[in-house]
């Protein structure tokens, strides 16, 4: 073999190593988001008697997070039982007069509807009075409290801040070849470089986007990964591996 043949071969080895190494997968930059960023609100004006969280504080759902000054709310829940309580009086009384065929079914009626009434008036002074503690919607980690003890609280004012991380979303966008290729809850892998150990995640395809990014042209997709151990982070940056088109 001449020396012509061998530098031919060679040249087109190393052409193929190139195109090889080109067409092998490339890191596709992304980003950490957690699976549920939740800014509580009121359903009441006030003033705050309480926060019961810090930041960084970890809080189950159903959990109160702030309490609002509830003193007249409990008064009208006290006003509300005494009155149910004479409205089901007056009925009881107004049904057995009926029953005796002394009262008439005009009055009993009356008595029965007032009755209906009180008890209504009292579910509403009782969720009134339920709406003076804020609870958390969702289990998670308080990352901010917007409110402080003595501050007003307008009608659907923030007061705290929660991000539930157990499972996190990884974010990535792709070429319209490269999304093409995926299925929703499919695995793939990905790699969160500021971590020592491990780097490698495994995560579930939640999500594709049907719609292009019109400036970038690319496709979203997340992937749902879970976070029991809490070492991702939402922010942190990952790498998914995937074939270029």
């Amino acid at each position: 073999m001449s020396i012509q043949t061998c530098r031919s071969w060679r040249d087109a080895i190393i052409a193929l190593m190139l195109l090889s190494k080109a067409l092998q997968a490339a890191p596709v930059p992304g980003l950490i988001l957690p699976l549920h960023d939740v800014e509580v609100g009121t359903a009441a004006t006030g003033i705050v008697a309480e926060v019961l969280v810090k930041e960084g504080d970890t809080v189950e759902k159903g959990q109160p997070l702030v309490k609002l000054n509830d003193e007249v709310e409990k008064l009208d829940v006290e006003r509300m039982a005494k009155v149910l309580e004479k409205a089901k009086f007056d009925h009881e009384a107004a049904q057995k007069l009926l029953a005796e065929k002394i009262g008439t079914r005009e009055d009993a009626l009356k008595k029965q509807i007032e009755h209906d009434l009180s008890k209504l008036q009292m579910q509403a002074a009782q969720v009134r009075l339920k709406q003076r503690t804020i609870s958390a919607p969702i289990q998670g980690v308080v990352v901010k409290r917007d409110k402080e003890p003595g501050e007003a609280v307008l009608l659907n004012e923030t007061v705290v801040q929660i991000v539930h991380i157990l499972q996190v979303y990884a974010q990535f966008y792709l070429e319209p070849d490269q999304a093409r290729t995926l299925k929703p809850g499919a695995d793939l892998k990905f790699k969160v470089p500021s971590l020592t150990y491990p780097q490698v995640f495994t995560g579930t395809i939640d999500f594709i986007d049907p719609r292009m990014d019109a400036e970038s042209g690319l496709y979203r997709i997340k992937l749902l990964v879970d976070n029991k151990e809490l070492k991702l982070k939402a922010g942190m940056r990952a790498e998914l591996e995937v074939a270029k088109p």
